[in-house]
């Protein structure tokens, strides 16, 4: 299967990543972003099961976002991304509220679905950035209609709380151990420093791979500790302990993805997942790039 390389990405030209990586982005002076009036999209049947995020283009590095309110369930669009990946799908668990969402997925293949529906995946700061605005109660869908208090509170039960039955979704994220030359290397190498690449796209000749990738920022390196939502940095990575849900941080093993879970024994972030974990209830959820309407 052949794809054509775009030229943007999410906002984001995708020439001259790595040399954005390595140098870093400037910030124009006295230049903030824009608010929009109203999140509009022209390319959704749906926009009111989509939840409008403002973007972070001078900070986290991303644009206006419509994140779907569930986990991805069987369309006839699923579908037919699936069979151009050779994936055999199926509904295979509900979330509370009765609807079917697409699970035994691993990690490359949800994110591959994500990208052929012409969409993406969360990344962990774009999650963090989610959960912490179905908190505050007050967000507006696709159509940019205000959304009740409640059904927000219904959106991050569903996702964080400790109950059965299990659920979980995965996140745009891998961490890689690497040296100072840029070289993938076992953990036993003193040189090396863990990165996180995120930003995950397909090219011409169907191959996958990262348009992002960084120097893992200081953050906590704890198993199971509780963390701060609120203390999340640019990477979507916990700076402080506190009560929110527990955090297990990545490995030093080149196999680390990060992913969201939720059951009776706990909820968590987790970013040492195995990608070639599957689950039932593990499936992903689909966000496209949200444009604004012009104020006239």
């Amino acid at each position: 299967m052949k794809y054509q390389i775009p030229k943007t990405f999410m906002g984001k030209p995708v020439e001259g990543a790595m040399k954005r990586v390595l140098y870093g982005n400037p910030i124009p002076p006295n230049n903030p972003p824009l608010i929009p009036s109203s999140p509009v999209i022209t390319n959704l049947s749906n926009p009111e099961d989509y939840l409008f995020l403002q973007g972070k283009p001078f900070e986290a590095n991303y644009p206006d976002l419509l994140i779907s309110m569930y986990r991805l369930g069987m369309s006839h669009e699923v579908e037919q991304s699936a069979s151009e990946f050779g994936y055999s799908l199926s509904n295979s668990a509900k979330e509370l509220n009765g609807r079917d969402f697409v699970g035994n997925i691993n990690w490359e293949q949800a994110l591959k679905l994500n990208i052929g529906l012409g969409g993406r995946t969360l990344s962990p700061r774009q999650f963090a950035d989610f959960l912490l605005l179905l908190k505050s109660g007050n967000a507006v869908d696709g159509t940019g209609r205000k959304i009740e208090s409640e059904k927000l509170e219904q959106i991050l039960d569903e996702i964080t709380t400790v109950r059965d039955p299990y659920r979980a979704e995965w996140l745009d994220a891998n961490f890689k151990y690497v040296d100072n030359l840029g070289k993938i290397v076992s953990s036993n190498d003193s040189n090396g420093k863990l990165w996180i690449y995120s930003d995950h796209l397909i090219d011409r000749d169907g191959k996958f791979y990262s348009t992002s990738m960084s120097l893992l920022e200081q953050c906590l390196m704890t198993k199971g500790g509780k963390i701060n939502l609120s203390t999340m940095n640019d990477q979507g990575m916990p700076t402080q302990e506190g009560n929110d849900f527990q955090y297990w941080c990545p490995d030093k093993d080149n196999k680390s993805v990060a992913g969201f879970a939720a059951g009776s024994d706990g909820a968590g972030l987790s970013c040492g997942r195995v990608p070639a974990s599957v689950d039932s209830s593990l499936g992903v959820r689909h966000v496209r790039e949200a444009h604004a309407r012009k104020n006239n």
